[in-house]
């Protein structure tokens, strides 16, 4: 039987660190630790369309590791990472939700 009540991962924290050169490792704490299917969601889920430097465009995009998701980022580009991790996590929230409650 699957649930169909459901909890949504949050965003509980977000930590970041200096890194080499103009690179920062961010850190988004998470509510819970979610299910391999959820992360995998959460990133296949980017943005069209990333804009801001060269390397913010063609870079990768953030890991799920445990109940946290971490990504190295261009100092400048922490607002634009922080947007797209929401917006990642709630398309993941959104999808697992519905092949929960199927």
């Amino acid at each position: 039987m699957v649930e169909s009540n459901r909890n949504d991962i949050e965003i509980v924290g977000r930590t970041s660190e200096k890194e080499v050169g103009d690179r920062i490792e961010v850190e988004w704490r998470l509510s819970a630790k979610p299910e391999l299917e959820w992360a995998e969601i959460f990133q296949m889920a980017d943005l069209s369309e990333r804009e801001g430097t060269l390397e913010w465009e063609q870079g990768g995009g953030p890991e799920v590791l445990r109940d946290a998701v971490r990504w190295f980022v261009p100092a400048s580009e922490i607002e634009g990472a922080d947007a797209e991790v929401r917006h990642r996590l709630s398309v993941a929230n959104g999808r697992f939700g519905i092949k929960r409650s199927e």
